[in-house]
């Protein structure tokens, strides 16, 4: 089960609609992103910016046009499918990238508070 929560628009292929995701459900995202901030924390990235560059990174690697996260928007009445757009679960988030980080870093501050 995921540690942290970001939800996106995504297709579940078993239910047959449209659900809300959580980017974090992708355990090799998560782990990643956890990692960076934990190098973040003890100064093996330096500042910010690189810091929120590792994080987008980890997502594109994992949730960037790949077919189980990417979803068809529109129009409710168009029925030229090809003016739909291809969204997928990287370009949701990227806009919220920084607030991302931020989920991160804090959940390792409060992890080493419960560790001490």
């Amino acid at each position: 089960m995921a540690k942290l929560e970001f939800y996106v628009l995504n297709y579940d292929f078993n239910k047959k609609k449209v659900v809300n995701f959580n980017i974090f459900s992708n355990w090799l995202f998560e782990e990643s992103a956890l990692n960076d901030a934990r190098k973040y924390r003890d100064g093996k990235i330096k500042d910010y910016e690189e810091y929120v560059n590792a994080i987008r990174k980890d997502l594109m690697w994992q949730e960037w046009s790949r077919c189980e996260y990417e979803i068809s928007v529109g129009d409710a009445f168009e029925t030229d499918i090809s003016k739909f757009q291809k969204w997928d679960c990287y370009a949701q988030a990227l806009p919220n990238i920084k607030i991302i980080a931020r989920l991160a870093f804090e959940y390792v501050l409060v992890e080493d508070v419960i560790d001490n």
